[in-house]
């Protein structure tokens, strides 16, 4: 099984995002669009909240902790073992949490009715 990102491809800044991980990954990582797949209502909508990553042992990443999965893979990984010192780690993964909440409100509102 080959580490597998799920991301909302609808979303401009992860597509920018992802287009550019995609150049660096080469075949290391697979990259799904959360809308392309299968996934119950629940589950479809907890995945578009937050970047969501399945590794090759079939262990999910969520979040911040994806993010630091896979730039982990990458020279830059240096970078999420700063941000992983625990007060740093509270404070970003807390920023992190309020963006990813504010652009799924901003981007799909009222579940019932996006969904």
């Amino acid at each position: 099984m080959k580490n597998t990102v799920y991301y909302d491809a609808q979303c401009p800044l992860c597509s920018k995002e992802i287009a550019l991980w995609r150049k660096l990954s080469g075949e290391r990582f697979e990259f799904k669009d959360v809308h392309s797949q299968n996934f119950a209502r629940q589950q479809r909508t907890n995945m578009l909240k937050v970047l969501h990553l399945r590794d090759e042992k079939g262990s999910w990443h969520i979040g911040l902790n994806a993010n630091f999965k896979l730039w982990r893979s990458h020279p830059i990984g240096w970078v999420s073992y700063c941000f992983s010192i625990p007060g740093i780690y509270w404070l970003v993964n807390h920023f992190y949490n309020v963006w990813a909440e504010r652009r799924y409100e901003k981007r799909y509102g009222c579940e019932q009715c996006q969904l």
